[in-house]
């Protein structure tokens, strides 16, 4: 949806010779202008407007001096430094730039017609009426042959369609089974051969009249290649750009076309041109240089009038064909082009030579004209020119994919500019130029942005006393362009007025300062920059909340970035709509995609005071709802929050997605935002059970009937999920007071079935002890009764406590099982014992009991297995046993405790001797401990050698390859998967930022995918965070083997002298590596 803007225009008249030009090129290293007449030919340079070097064509004899003479064809030669020309008198002529010298490198005694270089310039195509010269670059003969083949082509295939007169013609009727006299061609038509290469230069194509007009294509080798089928009215014309199709003009008995051919010679598509019935014959048709411009070159043929000459531009979208501009060069036949061509360097620039020997160039710059407006009356229109007619488009009531439109505006004669009113609340009006200079307007504006020729900025004041005046910035200093501007837009940025500018180069400044070199398209809207660049990327900038220096695009942000979404290849932004969230794309094929950019749609949220708009907008773009709560001051809302929504399910899908703050990982906010405060949560209690108690007791306060269901997923989704609390209020259920009108029993557990996985349900209910509850939950699940029912029948014949001890005893809860055993010590002494519950038993009975004893000796029994001979020795000597005590405490050689307990007992001296030798035996005769244990030990944890070799080795692989990644971040995404941005798949990238899982159990899912995104496998999208998490690792687990300094000085004192140097340097050469990589 680009038109094609006037950006500058250049006229010279001074430069003059004999005769008219006849033929013109370009010198793109010099950037001059080769133009040749009936007489000499000259080297023009058009900024300084002088005469570079001239050469005479007749004092040679190379022309008639009498002016009758011609050249049929002018090349530039950049490698050579010279020029090639052609005369139809057959001379081929080499013009040296340096010596402004003539040399006739060549002559055909029959004539030449028409001479075309290859694009490579390495073969040049001579004709004359009937044959073709293929030569090369250095002017030797490769070959000659006739134009007119009686063959079709090496490549022509007949797949058995039958003859022409038994073939179906559709609309044409029975006619067309007859054979039609092809008409020759038409009386203006000069007979003269055309030649034209396709852009890579394999192929070339040679129009020809026989006695109608035919296109023959032949390759490099000069091998026929197809002959194209006897076409009615076609004309001289051909051009073949660098796609696959060429393109020619065909006359029609009610129309004149622009037809394409393809490359075996059969039609392929055409578009009319806006003219009458023989109003006009096309001299040229003329492709820029990368085939997205068509010129159409015309005469006016019309009776009375002197040789009205237009010259048109035409490009495709969407396969349609728009008129994008027309110059009108009137009737005056000194003001007629006389040749033209397009600059081999920049793609929009046209050259032309005029009889009167005046020359042209103009340049043209892709917009997209869309009204400014920044309020909801704007309408978000978009104008796009199509010769005579606007249409136009407004995107704030639908989407309507080119070449369709909302409305059309007809005008008298061909749109060449249209502009959009930039007043407040008029910004639906427009102004539209005309190819015949008329304008119309329909307002004025206060404040206008000028852009001279060489990038300087002008202020342009429309008021009572209008003035132009410099732009200057806040400190006074003058504001320009470093470069000419296709593209300007008037912003506020950090608080001051600013021009943004984007070149033809792709480069946007904001006034004198890049901000960005990449970028394709760019829109300001409301308080936003939206652009794409090349890296196929869609960006979005708050301008209210940065500076200049922040707003350099050059660096990505995280991927929780919200400026920057994904897009696909060739994507442009055509629009945004204003107080909206939709961003306009278009695609390079021509189609309109409509996305919801994050960076508008979370703008918008947070400014957002009503729950109901804010949750339906991030149910309908799956926006994370934990939003509400991380943005809002939510705990001081929560009935407001209720009201608002006024829907059970978008209570229950709101607490269902409750998870941690979202500002900090999700949806950060952008630089330069400030940060709400959440009132701080009591210590120890997380987000989501703070959430759910100040909603579920807001519910209760309210209506615990009507909110029945919600106030159960609020018990569910705690951090630890109160099932049984939640269990006992659907039992409750079950004998609800008359006329509450709320759910029953049934239809809770139902629900609570959803949330929870039966199972555990079921279980949690046989821990409230409740049989009618736990029948309830069987019921709904899909046990057989085979199961349950003889399990629930043996539990209800048992005692009350034993009971419960069996069920908790089956839920294994065991400590909560000892509490019921109070008369079956027997069974508590051995259920603590297999399950080592020795802590809690203890507890639950008087240290002066008898229980209380047993369980001291044997958890004794179990500490000296477990080799903790002092602590046995405590819990016999705490419950009485003496004997056992001391032994325990000999073994373990604690020989206070042993002297202690020996003194309590009392023992007799002897024996108290006979204590205290083994006791000191035990601790000092132990010379070998040496040599048995502490040596042994010493070598084995040397072997730390490798464990930190294996560390660095990792951290060295892990740091060069992020190094590489973040090389190839800077260059530029690689371009494989970004086909895969379409909008029609945004999907699949919205749910990249959104979890929302109605089940308690997407934590898992959750786990896994962070798992996922940290995996180190080579062209992960997050490898770069991942490299990160695993360096962090690596210099976290280096970092805790500190004790290695301990470890160095034992292995000195013991005279391991070599483990220690290996070790000491292997740790020293990588904490070195680590400390030196930090700073990166």
């Amino acid at each position: 949806m680009r038109n094609l803007k006037l950006l500058k225009s250049l006229q010279s008249s001074e430069l003059q010779g004999l005769g008219s030009p006849q033929c013109l090129a370009l010198r793109s290293d010099a950037e001059t202008l080769l133009v040749t007449s009936q007489y000499s030919i000259a080297e023009f340079n058009p900024q300084t407007e002088q005469v570079i070097s001239e050469a005479s064509l007749t004092a040679d004899g190379y022309l008639p001096a009498d002016g009758s003479g011609c050249v049929v064809g002018l090349q530039d030669l950049a490698e050579l430094e010279s020029a090639c020309l052609a005369t139809a008198g057959g001379d081929v002529i080499v013009f040296d730039f340096n010596t402004s010298q003539l040399e006739c490198v060549g002559s055909v005694d029959s004539g030449l017609t028409s001479m075309s270089w290859s694009p490579d310039e390495e073969l040049v195509i001579l004709t004359t009426q009937e044959t073709i010269i293929m030569m090369t670059k250095n002017f030797e003969p490769i070959t000659e042959f006739a134009i007119h083949q009686d063959d079709f082509g090496e490549k022509f295939i007949t797949v058995g369609w039958g003859k022409k007169e038994t073939q179906f013609h559709g609309s044409e009727g029975k006619q067309a089974a007859q054979r039609k006299d092809i008409k020759p061609a038409a009386q203006w038509d000069d007979r003269r051969p055309r030649v034209t290469w396709r852009g890579d230069g394999q192929l070339f194509a040679v129009s020809a009249v026989c006695p109608a007009r035919k296109v023959r294509v032949w390759n490099r080798e000069c091998v026929l290649q197809a002959t194209s089928e006897p076409i009615d009215g076609l004309e001289h014309p051909l051009s073949w750009p660098s796609g696959s199709l060429m393109a020619s003009t065909q006359r029609h008995p009610n129309k004149h076309s622009v037809v394409f051919l393809e490359k075996n010679g059969l039609l392929h598509g055409e578009f009319t041109l806006p003219l009458r019935k023989d109003q006009a014959k096309v001299k040229e048709l003329l492709w820029n240089n990368d085939s997205t411009v068509l010129a159409i070159w015309l005469e006016d043929l019309t009776a009375g009038e002197d040789g009205r000459v237009n010259t048109q531009l035409w490009t495709v979208a969407n396969y349609h064909w728009y008129l994008k501009q027309s110059l009108d060069f009137g009737t005056d036949p000194s003001h007629a082009p006389e040749c033209m061509c397009w600059d081999p360097e920049r793609p929009l620039r046209l050259h032309m030579a005029t009889r009167g020997w005046i020359y042209l160039a103009y340049d043209w710059g892709w917009t997209t004209e869309r009204s400014p407006g920044t309020d909801a009356s704007d309408h978000a229109n978009v104008a796009v020119i199509d010769g005579d007619k606007i249409l136009v488009t407004t995107f704030r009531q639908s989407i309507v994919p080119p070449p369709m439109c909302s409305f059309e505006l007809q005008l008298s004669s061909p749109v060449n500019q249209v502009t959009f009113l930039c007043q407040p609340e008029r910004t639906n009006q427009l102004a539209a130029l005309t190819a015949n200079g008329n304008i119309t307007t329909y307002d004025q504006t206060r404040l206008v942005a000028l852009q001279l020729e060489d990038g300087r900025i002008r202020k342009f004041l429309w008021c009572a006393d209008p003035s132009l005046e410099d732009w200057r910035d806040s400190s006074g200093c003058s504001v320009n362009f470093p470069v000419p501007c296709t593209q300007m837009a008037l912003c506020s940025v950090d608080g001051q007025e600013c021009v943004l500018g984007l070149t033809d180069r792709s480069h946007l400044y904001a006034a004198d300062m890049e901000l960005a070199s990449n970028v394709s398209s760019f829109v300001v809207c409301d308080d936003f920059l939206v652009v794409t660049t090349h890296s196929h990327t869609c960006r979005c900038l708050q301008l209210s909340k940065l500076s200049l220096k922040q707003a350099a695009l050059a660096q990505d942000g995280g991927q929780n970035d919200e400026t920057l979404r994904r897009v696909e290849r060739g994507s442009r932004v055509v629009t945004v709509v204003p107080q909206d969230t939709r961003v306009v794309l278009q695609m390079p094929r021509g189609n309109l995609e409509t996305v919801h950019h994050r960076a508008l749609v979370l703008a918008q949220l947070r400014q957002w005071l009503d729950f109901r708009e804010a949750f339906e907008c991030m149910r309908k773009l799956r926006i994370n709802l934990n939003l509400i709560y991380d943005h809002n001051v939510f705990l001081e809302n929560t009935h407001t929050f209720l009201t608002q929504l006024n829907s059970i399910n978008n209570i229950n899908l709101f607490l269902t997605e409750l998870e941690e703050d979202t500002t900090s990982s999700m949806y950060p906010r952008p630089g330069g935002c400030p940060q709400l405060q959440q009132p701080p949560h009591a210590s120890g209690c997380k987000k989501v059970d703070v959430v759910c108690d100040a909603i579920r007791k807001t519910m209760e306060d309210t209506d615990p009937n009507r909110f029945c269901l919600s106030i159960l997923t609020a018990h569910v989704k705690k951090s630890i999920p109160e099932l049984e609390i939640a269990l006992q209020k659907v039992h409750e259920l079950r004998n609800p007071p008359e006329g509450d009108g709320g759910v029953n029993a049934e239809e809770a557990l139902k629900y609570l079935l959803f949330l929870v996985n039966v199972n555990d349900l079921y279980e949690h209910s046989l821990g409230t002890y409740d049989f009618d509850l736990v029948l309830m939950v069987a019921e709904k699940s899909q046990k057989d009764p085979k199961e349950y029912l003889p399990f629930l029948n043996m539990l209800k014949s048992l005692e009350v406590n034993y009971q419960r001890y069996t069920i908790d005893k089956h839920l294994r809860r065991y400590c909560k099982a000892l509490v019921h055993l109070d008369e079956h010590f027997p069974e508590v002494l051995q259920l603590v014992k297999e399950q080592k519950l020795y802590s809690q038993a203890l507890r639950l009975y008087s240290a002066d009991g008898a229980h209380y004893k047993a369980l001291s000796r044997a958890y004794a029994k179990h500490l000296l297995e477990q080799q903790q001979a002092e602590q046995a020795g405590l819990m016999l000597w705490r419950c009485g046993e003496l004997d056992s005590a001391l032994q325990a405490f000999a073994t373990g050689a604690s020989w206070r405790n042993a002297v202690c307990v020996a003194q309590q007992i009392p023992l007799s001296n002897d024996r108290l001797s006979l204590l205290a030798r083994e006791l000191a035996i035990h601790m000092y005769d132990r010379a070998d401990i040496t040599e048995t244990d502490l040596k042994p030990a010493l070598v084995e944890a040397s072997a730390q050698t490798f464990l930190v070799e294996t560390q660095a080795a990792a951290f060295s692989r892990h740091r060069s390859r992020l190094a590489l990644v973040r090389q190839h971040k800077e260059d530029g995404p690689d371009c494989v998967d970004a086909e895969l941005y379409s909008e029609a798949s945004s999907v699949m990238s919205a749910s990249k930022y959104s979890h929302s899982n109605s089940r308690v159990s997407s934590s898992k899912n959750r786990r896994k995918a962070e798992r996922k995104e940290l995996s180190l496998k080579e062209g992960n999208p997050k490898e770069e965070k991942a490299l990160m998490y695993a360096l962090g690792e690596i210099i976290t687990s280096v970092d805790k083997m500190r004790e290695i300094q301990a470890l160095l000085k034992a292995l000195v004192l013991f005279r391991f002298d070599k483990q220690a140097d290996e070790l000491r340097l292997v740790f020293q050469e990588a904490l070195h590596a680590m400390e030196e990589a930090i700073p990166e």
